[in-house]
């Protein structure tokens, strides 16, 4: 019975790898260029050192004034930050078709794609915000690495309104302070 359950598992999981491989007319790309995920900060035992005395810290202090949901949030926050730390963030492939944008294996028709905007202020921030309907986060990052931020404004004005004037959110710039 379990070999059953496992052989229609991976069947399952070969046709939906096959089905997100198959090329589409996003594929057919006006520009394309590989980046990360995400950026990815590097800390040094200086920032682990001050992270961890802040923490203990906080978590001292929750104790000690006993608010134990506090305590047990900060721990939730650690224990889940400190997982998905490990991971890398991947290389994607970003393409800009006729019909949208493809980031990876994620695909935003122009259709659901309210709008655009670039923030282009080197060293720091190089990316492309699309402001998609129907996400839950509703505005996607997407890192340039390097990209020509003309070619791609050039491309994409065509197809959807730009937002002038945006700046980066207030949130990812004390991330990206704080490397976190």
């Amino acid at each position: 019975m379990f070999q059953k359950l496992k052989q229609k598992h991976q069947e399952r999981r070969k046709r939906r790898y096959l089905l997100m491989n198959q090329p589409s007319a996003y594929d057919h790309a006006i520009l394309s260029w590989i980046a990360p995920e995400a950026l990815r900060h590097e800390r040094g035992r200086v920032w682990k050192i001050i992270m961890g005395i802040i923490m203990a810290g906080l978590i001292t202090w929750s104790i000690y004034t006993k608010i134990w949901t506090f305590t047990v949030a900060l721990i939730a926050v650690i224990a889940t930050y400190s997982l998905v730390s490990l991971d890398h963030p991947k290389d994607v492939e970003i393409k800009i078709s006729n019909i949208g944008i493809k980031v990876g294996a994620r695909k935003y028709p122009y259709s659901r794609i309210r709008a655009f905007w670039l923030i282009y202020e080197l060293p720091h921030v190089e990316t492309l915000n699309i402001r998609v309907r129907g996400e839950l986060a509703g505005d996607i990052t997407i890192q340039l690495d390097g990209q020509n931020p003309s070619e791609v404004r050039e491309i994409l004005m065509e197809k959807i309104p730009e937002l002038e004037g945006q700046n980066e959110k207030f949130s990812d710039i004390l991330f990206r302070l704080l490397k976190l």
